[in-house]
């Protein structure tokens, strides 16, 4: 008797593509698009990547890069974790994070050691060097990794100061913050530093009148009082030198004694002025948000400055070499709340009024000059320059409601045109990639979709995220973008963030980020050797450093991807189930949990756990290692085969990793082993 023929086991290859969506149709959906997902972000170069880490940041060396050694030998005394060990020969320090049976983990190292040399605790010989390794063991290298970050994490402190980050500045290859003093009745500014967090000294500023000459750099003497000071820059606020009428602000660092109001000043004898307002320190008012640009205005200075406001303060100016100037105005309310520069002009904007420098000069608010203000119906809420050359870029200019683009190139040609009625801007969400960026009411929108489809939500490029929009829209307090990866980054209070991943003007996924700590301003920098960097300020006083590392600042990523239901294009065909195999890609070592779920995860099917799979996916290439920190067996490409039983009309897969220990990684494809069976009854 010929026995029967079975049904053929067929291959469903499942690309991971198209980042989360929430609203589309199940059976609408290409297999790889996401249904629900956590700190994975949609790859430039195709699949789901589990995103890298954040760590504190003050200046001091990062965690990130610490490193550790195995210091194998026989221990004949007692040594503990938190010891120092000092080499017998060599002098050479290091501290340990774990001891086992015939080893010892340090880190800190001040040189290298030497195989024999004597090993000492406070004096007393612990042991003697027989070996010094790395561990080969995938999940040992990197727990010891993450010991050795963890003690480097501990010297990292909060910029000093109570309550959030009012702001962050990546400038001159330093990070600059500004926090609430303690008693909340100012703000301090911060600068990172190889010992921590440096106060930036704002100095002291005071006003004279009927200047005749400039006392930049001089040291100007109180002719009655005989105070001096040392002017390291003067801004004229009115008049000029010329007709011995003007008008100045000097600002200084160092002072002797107290000048009088009225009292003549001196510089070398010479009297140049008479003392307007007396000397006194520069104090910020607490509160407000630091938002900032660097330009130098076509060689206004020797070296790009810093420009920021906050919406509580004067708008200031803070030069390479440490000096830190107001900007006066002379406009009401005094406080400006967004600034950027464009054509030569610093930008301003007060509530509705958008207010502009004379050219080339960011502290020249003349009108005579070719300083200016444009009004608009509405509160501006972005400003975001376009791409161009000096004749031909413009600046979208974005209120709540409406989109606004600014042509010309001074004040004898501005024209401030309507772009889009309805359709505007949240603010600080104004990012420029391939085209500008902005989260408004409706979602995620670019100039370009905007003009195409109007104020409607079609116009977004979040609508399948649609009620993650709506349930955050009021709550945006940054945004920032990465290049290397091409993402437009939006931040909000609730501690959760959006990564949306973008290639030539092409959407290939938006995915939600979820952090223990809220962000409460982002900055994005390059470094000087050209790489880039991001920064986010926090509401527990702390900076820290985006992706990098493992881990949530020590802390462990809980990350997750559930695909869309997939019936194979045959909805109401049951099939069975029995093999996937999971393509990942990565640098280090993971733990991966794999899973499914059959038929809508119904109760009347047997839903299994989760399988855990181990991925060793570090790799060593000739000419791109370092001896003994290589393992020779590793692959940065591995499939993971996954046994999946159950009979259902489709199937959804999972995956997660919860841990402060894994580099990132990415699943790229699945390729489901099934059985085509009868239809559903």
């Amino acid at each position: 008797m010929r026995g029967l023929k079975m049904p053929p086991v067929k291959y469903e290859l499942i690309k991971l593509s198209g980042g989360l969506d929430q609203v589309t149709p199940t059976l609408s959906l290409a297999p790889g698009v996401a249904r629900r997902a956590a700190n994975f972000e949609a790859s430039i170069t195709g699949g789901y990547t589990r995103i890298a880490g954040y760590e504190r940041f003050d200046g001091r060396p990062n965690p990130s890069d610490a490193r550790y050694s195995i210091i194998t030998g026989t221990i004949v005394a007692a040594v503990s974790v938190g010891d120092t060990v000092l080499s017998s020969s060599t002098g050479v320090t290091a501290k340990v994070i774990a001891v086992n049976e015939d080893n010892i983990v340090v880190t800190r190292a001040t040189g290298f050691f030497v195989v024999g040399e004597y090993l000492s605790v406070s004096g007393t010989t612990v042991m003697q060097i027989d070996e010094i390794t790395v561990d080969a063991d995938g999940k040992k290298d990197a727990e010891y990794l993450l010991l050795a970050a963890n003690d480097s994490r501990s010297d990292i402190e909060a910029v000093p100061g109570s309550g959030p980050i009012r702001g962050v500045a990546y400038f001159n290859d330093n990070v600059i913050a500004w926090r609430d003093a303690e008693d909340g009745l100012s703000v301090g500014m911060w600068k990172s530093s190889p010992s921590g967090w440096v106060s930036v000294n704002l100095g002291n500023k005071l006003f004279i009148q009927n200047g005749s000459a400039s006392p930049k750099n001089k040291t100007i003497v109180g002719a009655t009082s005989g105070a001096t000071a040392l002017v390291n820059h003067v801004v004229v606020t009115d008049g000029d030198w010329a007709t011995s009428d003007a008008v100045a602000m000097c600002n200084y660092f160092t002072t002797t004694g107290t000048f009088t109001v009225g009292e003549n000043i001196t510089v070398d004898g010479v009297v140049v002025g008479k003392i307007k307002t007396a000397g006194a320190a520069i104090v910020l008012e607490p509160g407000g948000r630091v938002t900032t640009v660097i330009s130098n205005f076509g060689g206004y200075s020797e070296s790009p400055s810093l420009y920021g406001s906050d919406g509580v303060n004067l708008a200031f100016e803070y030069y390479a070499d440490g000096r830190y100037v107001e900007i006066m105005t002379g406009m009401e309310p005094t406080a400006p709340t967004l600034i950027a520069a464009h054509k030569n002009h610093l930008f301003l904007t007060y509530g509705s009024s958008l207010q502009h420098s004379a050219p080339g000069s960011p502290h020249n608010w003349d009108p005579v000059s070719g300083a200016g203000e444009i009004s608009l119906g509405s509160d501006i809420t972005e400003m975001l320059i376009q791409p161009g050359d000096q004749a031909t870029g413009a600046m979208s200019v974005y209120t709540r409601q409406d989109t606004y683009i600014l042509y010309g190139t001074g004040s004898d040609n501005w024209n401030m045109t309507p772009y889009n009625v309805g359709t505007g801007a949240i603010k600080y969400t104004g990012q420029n990639m391939s085209a500008s960026y902005v989260l408004d009411d409706r979602g995620v929108i670019s100039l370009a979709t905007s003009l195409n489809y109007g104020n409607f939500d079609s116009a977004t490029i979040t609508l399948n995220i649609r009620p993650f929009i709506q349930q955050r829209r009021n709550l945006a307090v940054g945004s920032c973008v990465n290049r290397e990866k091409s993402q437009y980054r939006l931040f909000f209070s609730d501690n959760s963030a959006l990564y949306i991943t973008i290639a030539n003007g092409n959407v290939l996924g938006a995915m939600p980020i979820v952090f223990p700590v809220a962000a409460t301003c982002i900055i994005e920098g390059e470094k000087p050797d050209g790489s880039e960097t991001s920064f986010f300020g926090a509401d527990n006083g702390f900076v820290y450093r985006l992706d990098v590392g493992g881990s949530f600042d020590g802390a462990p990523i809980p990350a997750n991807i559930s695909l869309v239901y997939n019936s194979i294009s045959a909805p109401r065909v049951l099939k069975r189930y029995r093999k996937a195999s999971v393509e990942i890609t990565g640098e280090s070592y993971a733990e991966i949990g794999v899973g499914y779920d059959l038929g809508y995860r119904s109760l009347y099917i047997d839903q299994p756990f989760d399988y855990v799979t181990e991925s060793d996916l570090r790799s060593s290439y000739w000419d791109a290692f370092t001896w003994d920190r290589f393992v020779w067996d590793g692959a940065d490409v591995t499939p993971s085969e996954i046994e999946v039983n159950g009979t259902a009309e489709n199937i959804s897969i999972r995956v997660s990793s919860v841990s402060n220990l894994y580099q990132p990684f990415t699943v790229n494809n699945i390729i489901l082993h099934y059985t085509p069976r009868r239809g559903l009854r």
